[in-house]
């Protein structure tokens, strides 16, 4: 299970249009505190983290995961239009599994998905170059 806490609608679609087709749940959140209580009462495989939500930053949803024992050890991957290298350095030094940027670049988050969800995932009728 994947949880994607976002609140863009087209990063929302582009991700759900993704999982689809390969038998993984996709749970949404459109603020920080949903998705932290979604994470808490059933764990996902896998989270997708925006870092501007309405109601809290995404290094705080980050903090919060890593603090309790059921997301501690959880895949975390930023999906941002931050392309600051300082913001992406420290993420991944606070252990996110990888930050990237929009738009997004497809094959590199199915190779996530892969890594994260020990699956594999493939584009299979997506054009070559879907971005959001």
């Amino acid at each position: 299970m994947v949880l994607y806490i976002e609140d863009a609608l087209s990063s929302l679609a582009l991700i759900e249009r993704l999982l689809e087709r390969s038998g993984v749940t996709l749970l949404t959140a459109a603020d920080g505190a949903t998705g932290l209580a979604q994470a808490r009462h059933t764990p996902p495989d896998l989270v997708l983290l925006d870092l501007h939500l309405p109601d809290m930053p995404g290094e705080e949803v980050l903090s919060r995961l890593r603090a309790v024992p059921e997301t501690r050890a959880t895949p975390v991957v930023v999906i941002s239009a931050d392309a600051s290298p300082r913001r992406i350095r420290a993420l991944l030094g606070a252990g996110v599994l990888d930050y990237l940027t929009k738009p997004i670049d497809v094959k590199r988050l199915l190779a996530l998905f892969d890594q994260a969800l020990g699956r594999p995932m493939t584009q299979e009728g997506f054009p070559r170059s879907t971005e959001v």
